[in-house]
């Protein structure tokens, strides 16, 4: 007698839709957004196009399910909260540990947007700016704390270091992760945080 659980005609097992969902993620982070699938989506998540369209109707909606869904994921993991140290040096390469882990949970998705930008900025913008948005503020506001405390020059821009310092971390990932650089995750981190910090230190501050 078999005991091999079948579904109810036009019942599906639970969790299609999360699996189509972490499917479309790999298929997009691997093959990029054009080349991807929904054939290719539906059968990493192991049922067919048309339970794909019945969730999410076209390739389109399921790309910004996805984008909204790793959009959240990615913010949730920038928060950098608690007590700061007071040392720029410290507390920035704090703020890069954590930015740098989201990156790596993400990298796939962030990839594939990359490569899109141009014809996708309203998703790139979605993914990549709308969620730095917050962490550039956090790290802006953490600047300006240092700067009134005599720490970092006063004509330091805030979200201009910010925007600079992701990209560059951001960077780092992209060039390790495709065997680009001979710096690994921490030295990366290091030397990013020891350069771009050193140029906003006041003088006295920099020569300790």
């Amino acid at each position: 007698m078999s005991t091999t659980t079948r579904k109810p005609p036009g019942q599906e097992f639970p969790g299609t839709r999360q699996r189509l969902l972490e499917a479309a993620r790999a298929e997009f982070g691997e093959k990029g957004i054009e080349s991807a699938t929904t054939r290719g989506i539906a059968e990493r998540a192991g049922c067919n196009e048309v339970t794909l369209f019945r969730h999410f109707e076209s390739k389109q909606k399921l790309l910004a399910a996805v984008v909204q869904e790793v959009a959240g994921e990615f913010l949730g993991g920038c928060e950098c909260s608690g007590d700061f140290s007071g040392d720029p040096r410290e507390d920035l390469e704090r703020f890069a540990r954590v930015y740098n882990a989201s990156l790596e949970r993400c990298e796939g998705m962030t990839r594939a947007l990359i490569g899109e930008g141009r014809r996708r900025p309203t998703l790139c913008k979605e993914l990549i700016g709308n969620v730095l948005e917050p962490f550039h503020r956090s790290i802006a506001n953490y600047l300006e704390d240092r700067k009134k405390a005599g720490i970092l020059a006063k004509e330091v821009d805030g979200m201009a270091f910010a925007e600079i310092f992701t990209a560059t971390l951001m960077g780092g990932l992209l060039r390790r992760s495709s065997g680009l650089s001979k710096l690994d995750r921490v030295g990366w981190i290091q030397q990013t945080v020891g350069l771009l910090v050193g140029g906003i230190l006041v003088t006295q501050v920099r020569r300790h």
